[in-house]
């Protein structure tokens, strides 16, 4: 057998949208090997399961795992057990919250919105029954007692069904009494969800288990493991020693959103800047089985005994961790409390909480910082589709990322935008997927039999600007704030997927309003249609970046026609727009350096402050070294000369008002300074830790 190549693959946030990824997953792991592995939510229990079935694969487990466990799930998702499919069943509310999830349940699948209202009341009266009762009888007795005291002769039924209707708003009213004190009380008791996803492995009655149970279940099978056996932990993908610093054979990193302090944070290098973590054994106990809190506890005291013993002196001289335990190593953290830290999505699946010292609050009566608690949600509320992730100028390997949309957005071939396509020819759509417009035509697939209307990827250097942001359909109130909100949370991601060197890489899957997201309730047929779809998505992706024949071309699955957009043309554009945004950098460090109209005065210009004399202010920040300032001055003095030469026309990466006379792909991209987003160390180096730092392991 040849040989697989290498990818990397980001997933989108989506809640039961994730049934799109199983499929679309096993069908890149018959070309590819998984080498990084990234996403949010329902796309972090994806991609820790990629993660897990790579392992999997790396140690020998037969059959293989892709193939015999990862490609079979939307099928086992979709299986009905006493009623309800396994889908459905993963999610489990605790008792306090049992009625409040039936509630939200009874909102789901309904046709038109007068039989969902309605659903929602009954279920509402029959949950909140004494609520409801109590409600009812309150108007209802008082009015009956009174009729039959004064008497009302013939008017006695007016009056009779004027009661019971009264009562029966009574009883919506006590009955939505109980819903705010569950939301109120139940809740925030519950840690901010109406499931805490974990019994401990004790199954319901249908022998489902609760999804964060589940999930560690299919992690630890994925990975040639049982239950009981060690869960599987990032160290364990990396297989490096447990080195943050060293290579890793797999990466996985899973966004999550730290609430309490309003910033994404990257699993699972939490701490660095932020501070140390902690966290509570008693609330872990509610939210992971037991086989993985002995690890999380047995792996917090080890990093007790292997880091600094004074370190620690010192920070507990000034910390209040009297009741805490130390979040153990990145290495050492469990792939499942990763997912279950990105998957929570608000009210559906409790918060996990951790705690940091807060520098800034008052010391208690020892004279000791406390620690507060940090809650840790979705990790969409940041960023839903981290297409960021694995980013590299030059990559040496495609990043694929599988987005999620709505049925009703349309996705055209060619973008009709001034200014972007300089090479469009006309307008075409994949069948029945982009718009209706100009000089459209049906594009036949190669294999008619395979459904790909709602599925769509580009296939023009010039197409996905526009797609990328959608028109969002917008209708009443309720969709206005829904917009706003979606808004908030995804302009990042939706801009990004326009960028060239990006929007070619990304395979986009229609989902219905009925399909995916909170639809907790969907049948087997419907989770097995999607799961197709998530099928032709990652044949898709896997046909386009392939490795062509002898003759050196392709042929897209889709249309039958020959791929435009290879792995080497995406190369080529990274390039090209990379050098181009590089350019613009060098130019503007240029201009600021020389300061030739004098802007900066009166103060010294920036040649001046990097030529000033050892111990003259500014003291901060000095160059360890004299040959280290030796190579500062002089590289700093090479690199604005040799930008100073780039004075002609063509000396540009940008040239031109299209393409044919040598502008750079469209829309630019700009560099930025901006956090790493995470503390792993690997990312502090250009070349991560296989070049060494330091007095003779050469420089960087």
């Amino acid at each position: 057998m040849s040989e697989k190549l290498k990818c990397d693959l980001v997933m989108r946030g989506g809640i039961t949208s994730g049934i799109v990824y199983p499929r679309a997953i096993a069908e890149l792991a018959k070309t590819y090997d998984f080498c990084s592995i990234g996403g949010t939510s329902a796309g972090a229990i994806a991609a820790a399961g990629t993660a897990a079935a790579a392992l999997g694969r790396r140690k020998g487990v037969e059959p293989d795992p892709f193939q015999d466990q990862i490609a079979t799930l939307p099928r086992k998702l979709g299986t009905k057990v006493k009623g309800k499919t396994t889908l459905e069943r993963l999610f489990q509310p605790q008792q306090q919250t049992r009625a409040l999830f039936r509630v939200l349940m009874s909102s789901l699948g309904h046709a038109t919105k007068v039989a969902t209202f309605w659903s929602v009341v009954g279920s509402l009266l029959w949950n909140y029954r004494i609520y409801a009762l109590a409600g009812a009888l309150a108007v209802f007795l008082p009015v009956l007692l009174i009729s039959l005291l004064v008497g009302l002769g013939s008017t006695w039924w007016l009056v009779l069904g004027l009661a019971l209707s009264v009562a029966l708003i009574a009883a919506a009213a006590a009955s939505a009494h109980g819903v705010y004190r569950d939301v109120t009380r139940a809740l925030p008791d519950n840690l901010y969800g109406l499931c805490s996803g974990s019994s401990n492995n004790v199954a319901d009655s249908a022998g489902i288990l609760p999804l964060t149970d589940w999930l560690n279940d299919l992690f630890q099978h994925l990975a040639g493991r049982d239950r009981d056996d060690e869960p599987v932990t990032f160290g364990d993908l990396w297989d490096n020693g447990n080195s943050p610093e060293a290579a890793r054979n797999i990466e996985l990193v899973l966004m999550t959103t730290n609430v309490t302090r309003g910033v994404s944070q990257r699993f699972p290098f939490l701490e660095g800047s932020w501070g140390r973590l902690f966290f509570k054994e008693d609330e872990f106990a509610k939210l992971f089985p037991e086989s993985v809190l002995t690890q999380i506890c047995r792996d917090s005291e080890q990093r007790r005994k292997l880091e600094d013993q004074t370190d620690w002196a010192k920070y507990e001289e000034s910390v209040d961790t009297e009741g805490y335990r130390p979040l153990p190593r990145p290495a050492d953290l469990p792939i499942v409390l990763g997912a279950r830290m990105s998957l929570s999505f608000p009210f559906l699946l409790s918060a996990v909480p951790l705690y940091a010292a807060n520098f800034e609050a008052p010391t208690t009566d020892d004279g000791k910082f406390p620690l507060q608690r940090c809650w840790f949600s979705d990790g969409g509320l940041t960023s839903n589709f981290p297409l960021h992730f694995f980013d590299s100028p030059l990559p040496s390997r495609p990043t694929f990322g599988i987005n999620l949309i709505p049925h009703d957005v349309e996705a055209s071939e060619i973008d009709v935008v001034e200014g972007f396509d300089e090479e469009a020819p006309k307008l075409e759509r994949v069948s029945g997927v982009g718009i209706e417009g100009v000089n459209a035509q049906e594009v036949k697939p190669k294999e008619p039999e395979k459904d790909w209307t709602m599925v769509w990827m580009p296939s023009q250097n010039s197409s996905g600007i526009s797609s990328a942001a959608r028109f969002t359909k917008i209708e009443g109130v309720s969709g206005f704030f829904s917009a706003m909100f979606d808004t908030a949370r995804n302009w990042a991601d939706t801009e990004l997927m326009a960028m060239p060197g990006y929007r070619e890489r990304v395979v986009h899957v229609k989902l219905t309003e009925k399909e995916g997201g909170l639809n907790l309730n969907m049948g087997g047929d419907v989770i097995e249609e999607v799961g197709d779809r998530g099928e032709r998505a990652g044949e898709l992706l896997a046909k386009r970046y392939a490795h062509p024949g002898a003759d050196g071309k392709l042929t897209d699955p889709q249309t039958g026609k020959e791929v435009v957009l290879t792995w080497d043309n995406h190369r080529w554009i990274r390039y090209r727009a990379t050098m181009a945004a590089v350019e613009d950098v060098a130019r503007r460090f240029r201009s600021t350096w020389q300061d030739e109209e004098g802007r900066h005065a009166p103060w010294d210009r920036y040649d001046a402050l990097l030529g000033r004399e050892d111990g003259e202010m500014p003291t901060s920040y000095p160059f360890g070294t004299k040959k280290q300032r030796d190579f500062a001055l002089s590289t700093t003095a090479a690199f604005v000369d040799f930008v100073a030469r780039w004075s002609t026309p063509d000396q540009t990466f940008d040239r031109g008002k299209n393409s044919s006379q040598g502008r750079s792909p469209r829309p630019k991209p700009a560099l930025r300074m901006m956090p790493l987003g995470s503390n792993d160390p690997r990312a502090e180096r250009p070349n991560g830790a296989d070049t060494p730092i330091g007095p003779d392991k050469g420089t960087v």
